[in-house]
């Protein structure tokens, strides 16, 4: 895998790389990635945390939402001050750090707290070593399993947003999951990354015409390519 990929050849390889490949790169990345933040980033610092992530990003291929996605959720954080969160998808920990730490800044004196659900029991113990070395272990719960097997746990709790960055194929039933959960109250904002690339037209057709949500799509210069694209959806539940 190349460190400096051309802008129009992203992987490196002249050709475009199988899921398999995909797969092993995002596994072997996460893992040095967490090393590299142990090594480079100041513990118990989560602005330290995520910059030295995005600085491992610059140079080697990482499924993190990113810098440039991710202020504007932050942003949404901002607006919202959600104080429960919840996301579908952990990874390496860059959203459940970068998120945590915006909710717990917005939330001030009032208790907040993130809710990270994740597939792969092998990220799911990296987001929480990242996680606890960021400093946000009593902000940030990790559960290990398909979301459709976990969400129960969220019964009862009004999720004021929810980030959803994870298989693709399973974007519209597990929106349709949370919908069908009850956590959400008008108001409660639903962000989804990648909704073009690699995409989830089942779900942009769902949510988008849907008159109970009321969604915009944010075009960002996505990937190393860097390539324009309204990859990044931003729905408002109505009620």
């Amino acid at each position: 895998m190349s460190s400096s990929p051309k802008s129009d050849d992203p992987w490196g390889l002249g050709r475009k790389p199988t899921k398999e490949e995909i797969h092993h790169w995002a596994d072997e990345n996460s893992a040095k990635c967490l090393e590299y933040v142990k090594q480079h980033a100041e513990r118990g610092n989560p602005t330290s945390v995520i910059a030295t992530i995005d600085e491992f990003a610059s140079t080697n291929h990482m499924m993190n939402i990113g810098e440039v996605k991710g202020s504007v959720i932050d942003e949404e954080i901002r607006k919202k001050t959600p104080l429960v969160m919840a996301e579908l998808g952990g990874y390496t920990g860059y959203s459940a750090v970068r998120f945590a730490s915006k909710q717990r800044e917005v939330a001030g004196n009032k208790h907040s707290h993130y809710f990270s659900f994740e597939y792969s029991p092998v990220f799911a113990a990296r987001v929480r070593e990242m996680v606890e070395f960021a400093g946000l272990t009593d902000q940030v719960t990790v559960y290990v399993d398909a979301f459709s097997e976990q969400y129960e746990v969220l019964r009862g709790k009004t999720v004021d947003m929810y980030f959803i960055d994870h298989e693709k194929s399973v974007y519209l039933s597990d929106l349709k999951l949370i919908i069908g959960s009850e956590t959400l109250a008008p108001g409660s904002v639903i962000a989804a990354d990648n909704v073009v690339r690699p995409g989830a037209p089942d779900y942009l057709e769902f949510i988008e015409n849907s008159p109970q949500f009321s969604a915009v799509r944010h075009t960002i210069h996505c990937g190393h390519d860097r390539k324009l694209l309204p990859d990044l959806s931003i729905a408002t539940f109505r009620g």
